[in-house]
């Protein structure tokens, strides 16, 4: 998953439209916020998002924070993606960054300001801090390097992105019909950084995060009649189509065989081996 990332230099290319707006998902009849670890300012501006639709939209304050409550029954993670673009989109935001932050992931105010800091220090278009070690995950990839202060990758997936502001709007008229949020981070807003130009993509190994339910399975079937990985597929041959038509320079290329080539589906062998190898690996990490 790495790739180079060229230095850049510590003065961003000039001001931000709007302050870096965070998104935090919430189940409204639950109090908010529960894993969030308020132990600084906010150098951002709140967003929960009611995900059950309870809760009334609005401006309020949860735990002494002024908050924006944004209220939309949903399905899945791409159901509040939409939403999100949406209503950035109605209210006329271009945040310099958006972020989006799942319920159930331990993270401190101070880390998120860390984050942005560096980000805005390496000129970041896409990031995301990186998951303690004894955190459910998919990607063992998105696990923290402790040796590291950051790494160049070819994205990040959607537990906790950071997205720029205009990235992120960019996509509002690509996510329609996306209901799990699978392909959005591999392959949409990769593409669209390639003919954006907005390449530069990095995982925070110092900035770290626990994620503490279990991922849930690809197999359920949406109102769309998709299963998630039938999503996927489509958003791969969307993506496709937007590089055929716009950049065919980059088909082939180092970074298209990464995204596009890459094996996704393992034979019964290779899931078991990697049913097998998943607890020893662990224990190894904790042993560490």
């Amino acid at each position: 998953m790495s790739t180079a990332l060229t230095p850049a230099s510590a003065t961003s290319p000039g001001s931000p439209t709007q302050r870096p707006w965070v998104l935090v998902s919430w189940p409204g009849a639950q109090a908010p916020l529960p894993c969030l670890h308020l132990d600084a300012q906010a150098q951002f501006d709140w967003l929960l998002f009611d995900y059950t639709g309870s809760q009334a939209s609005g401006e309020r304050e949860v735990n002494g924070l002024p908050v924006t409550v944004l209220a939309e029954p949903t399905e899945c993670k791409g159901d509040i993606f939409q939403a999100l673009c949406r209503w950035l989109h109605q209210t006329g935001r271009c945040p310099e960054y958006v972020g989006l932050i799942d319920d159930d992931v331990w993270i401190g105010v101070s880390d998120i300001n860390r984050a942005l800091h560096w980000a805005r220090c390496e000129r970041l278009d896409v990031f995301s801090p990186t998951l303690m070690h004894d955190s459910h995950y998919t990607h063992r990839w998105m696990l923290t390097q402790p040796h590291r202060l950051f790494r160049a990758v070819d994205w990040v997936e959607v537990m906790m992105p950071f997205y720029r502001g205009d990235l992120f709007l960019s996509a509002r008229e690509h996510l329609d019909g996306n209901v799990s949020s699978w392909g959005l981070d591999k392959y949409l807003w990769p593409t669209l950084q390639q003919l954006r130009g907005q390449t530069r993509t990095a995982l925070i190994d110092a900035v770290t995060a626990s994620h503490r339910r279990p991922i849930t399975s690809g197999n359920k079937t949406y109102r769309t009649g998709r299963t998630a990985f039938d999503e996927l597929q489509a958003m791969r041959e969307r993506s496709l189509q937007l590089l055929t038509a716009q950049r065919p320079d980059l088909l082939g290329s180092d970074w298209y065989r990464r995204l596009f080539e890459q094996r996704h589906v393992r034979s019964r062998w290779q899931q078991l081996w990697t049913a097998l190898g998943r607890p020893l690996r662990r224990w190894l990490e904790q042993s560490t």
